[in-house]
């Protein structure tokens, strides 16, 4: 799946991604060739419509990573990896994955999603201005990548 769920995700969050998009600091492959151009022509009003419509449909688990990942993705999750001087996603995410304010909810989005999306900013993509996202995924590796898409994948 190469886009996001957008059911119960935040409506600050989802504003400010519609803002990043049409500003260009969104700037994945993905964002340039599909929402660039989808969110050029949005008044302040449809974008704030959207984000709130998108928001109060309830949101479900993808429940499509490796299960057997689950309980080591959960620990990146809830505690980071302090030897490699992570923090827990945790701390901005909240303990459910849920997101809070312009912060995305980041529970149940399917783990093709959000395995690409962590591969794009370990590679220097950007997801708006001033995220700590490509900083926090280039130190990332590739099973610590595989572990959290996948417990991710199954939050409610």
């Amino acid at each position: 799946m190469v886009a996001p769920r957008l059911a119960g995700q935040r409506p600050a969050y989802l504003e400010n991604q519609i803002r990043s998009f049409r500003d260009h600091s969104r700037d994945n492959p993905f964002s340039k060739q599909y929402m660039w151009g989808a969110v050029a022509a949005l008044d302040p009003e449809s974008v704030h419509d959207l984000a709130v419509y998108f928001a109060s449909i309830p949101g479900k688990p993808a429940n499509d990573g490796n299960p057997s990942l689950i309980a080591v993705g959960k620990t990146i999750y809830m505690d980071g990896i302090p030897e490699a001087n992570i923090a827990s996603c945790y701390a901005c995410h909240g303990p459910n994955a849920e997101g809070t304010r312009e912060i995305p909810r980041l529970g149940g989005l399917a783990y093709f999603y959000l395995k690409a999306r962590l591969e794009q900013w370990g590679q220097g993509y950007h997801s708006g201005a001033g995220t700590p996202m490509p900083i926090v995924a280039r130190a990332l590796g590739p099973n610590e990548i595989e572990a959290l898409a996948s417990y991710l994948s199954f939050v409610r």
